[in-house]
């Protein structure tokens, strides 16, 4: 099966859970309030961003509200149609530079020196082959402005293997996965392509993707654990944000304890941002 529509599959059949998922509950609430306190710390004051891998628009319909015009792209036709219809819910189809249904390999639709930034929040842990990485950042660089910054979200290997012992502690003994533990791959075959499994994805460490980054015309403004020193409290985290208090203070720590580097790698999700050479 070709690689994109195992993807493309699975997050047609999840598109409703999918946009959900960082709204279930205060744990995964963690996730996106991190990633907007770096969008704003970071993002120009006005600009065109392009969101790759939108997903169903989450972030985009805020950066609208905030003034921002935003191209849409994703593989998914049904987490782009749930994203546009946001942006027609809000009266904010103004601020829709495009919706392109697309791999984050090919963006020939745009320009060079485009956008003013970008967003890649998911393709970069759906590409197991190097040659599809290289291909997505090299195309996110050329329809950057000189300057302009990105933003990437990464599932982090030493985080996805907390999961392992919690979840699927069977997989710790399997052959099979060995390309896991030696290069943060999953595949989907390993799970007879079950739309219930997570697809193919490259789990990355926080050293290997800077290096990475850099050595594809980028420099490195900071990385960020998403979870915080929460990572894997869900339970905790939940019961202890029923007080507003708590909930607030858990947030407070959360975000000061973000760009702590003895945690980035251990969290579930990390972000990298950086700006083009």
């Amino acid at each position: 099966m070709e690689r994109v529509g195992i993807v493309e599959r699975y997050y047609e059949h999840h598109a409703d859970y999918e946009d959900k998922r960082l709204f279930q509950d205060p744990y995964h609430m963690l996730e996106f309030i991190v990633t907007f306190y770096y969008l704003r710390k970071y993002l120009p004051e006005t600009g065109d961003i392009l969101d790759c891998g939108c997903g169903s628009g989450n972030y985009a319909i805020v950066l609208a509200g905030m003034g921002y015009n935003v191209a849409l792209v994703d593989i998914s036709q049904k987490l782009l149609n749930i994203a546009t219809e946001k942006f027609r819910r809000t009266n904010r189809l103004s601020k829709l530079i495009s919706v392109v249904k697309t791999s984050s390999t090919d963006l020939s639709m745009f320009g060079d020196k485009t956008f003013d930034a970008a967003l890649c929040f998911g393709p970069l842990y759906h590409l197991p082959n190097e040659a599809d990485q290289v291909r997505t950042v090299g195309e996110l660089r050329r329809v950057l402005k000189p300057g302009g910054v990105l933003f990437v979200s990464a599932i982090s290997y030493f985080g996805v293997i907390g999961v392992i012992v919690r979840d699927y502690a069977e997989e710790l003994l399997l052959d099979s996965h060995r390309e896991f533990f030696e290069k943060g791959i999953h595949l989907a075959e390993w799970h007879g392509y079950d739309l219930n499994v997570f697809p193919d994805a490259k789990f990355w460490k926080p050293l290997e993707l800077e290096k990475f980054m850099e050595k594809h015309g980028f420099t490195t403004l900071e990385m960020a654990a998403c979870e915080g020193v929460f990572t894997h409290l869900r339970k905790y985290v939940n019961e202890a944000a029923k007080d507003r208090r708590k909930w607030r203070r858990i947030i407070e720590i959360a975000i000061e304890t973000s760009n702590e580097p003895t945690i980035i790698g251990n969290t579930e999700h990390f972000l990298w941002i950086g700006r083009k050479l």
